[in-house]
């Protein structure tokens, strides 16, 4: 029988080079599938956040370009209706015209962000420009509430060196949101969209993209409980961007 093991082996010797070379390949698609998965939810930037590596059930939700007198106070009111916090990434401007509602916020237990003072393209003007872009926002809404944000969200989701350099000037940490988690609700798709995008491919430690600014967000509004509800039954909880963070 050891022979017959031996001749066997012998036989197929000509071949562990191809052998080996499959078994590499199947190895290496495996590692590729599972680095693929986890690009998908953003980039490997150390100094940007788009997702937190977290296996409890939690999930920031972030609002872009208010304060909107006709839209914000809405959604702060269904946030707490249903006992949920998020993070606003509000626009200097805006916070100008209706600091109230950022106050409202705070008091609210929500986390406010700089989302630039202007909504200028920061990728595209000097690093004196975009420092002095955020400073001036950060003092608004300083001015506003008290509190200086953290964290910035660019327009447009754009960024490079020069960027990431005012940002560290402006002692802000730069978060951008999961990729498969943008509802572009900017564009008012259909409520039943802006579900879907979220809902579709929800994972532990993502950020979600919404718009409380901008123009009309009635679809925005119409949409968040019924994803609040479904995500709740599934067992997630909704936390700022900073307690998400702390989470990984």
């Amino acid at each position: 029988m050891t022979g017959f093991f031996s001749l066997s082996v012998r036989r197929f010797y000509p071949y562990w080079k191809v052998v080996l070379a499959v078994l590499l390949l199947l190895v290496g698609m495996v590692q590729w599938h599972q680095s693929e998965a986890v690009s998908l939810r953003g980039g490997t930037n150390p100094h940007i956040t788009w997702y937190v590596k977290t296996t409890q059930k939690a999930v920031a939700l972030t609002f872009d370009d208010g304060p909107w007198k006709s839209s914000t106070p809405k959604i702060l009111h269904i946030l707490t209706a249903n006992h949920a916090v998020a993070t606003f990434f509000v626009i200097g401007q805006q916070v100008l015209g209706d600091p109230q509602i950022l106050r409202q916020a705070i008091r609210d237990k929500m986390e406010i962000g700089n989302h630039t003072y202007s909504h200028i393209n920061l990728s595209s003007h000097s690093l004196f420009e975009d420092v002095t872009d955020l400073k001036k926002a950060n003092q608004a809404i300083k001015n506003a509430t008290g509190i200086t944000p953290t964290l910035l969200r660019t327009p447009y989701g754009t960024y490079n060196g020069t960027v990431l350099k005012a940002a560290q000037i402006a002692h802000l940490h730069v978060v951008m949101w999961s990729w498969t988690e943008d509802t572009r609700d900017w564009s008012n798709p259909g409520v039943e969209t802006i579900v879907s995008r979220v809902l579709s491919h929800i994972q532990p430690g993502d950020i979600v993209l919404f718009h409380d600014g901008g123009s009309n967000r009635q679809q925005t509004i119409e949409a968040l409980p019924i994803i609040l509800n479904d995500l709740r039954l599934r067992g997630y909880r909704f936390v700022t961007v900073s307690q998400l963070m702390k989470m990984q």
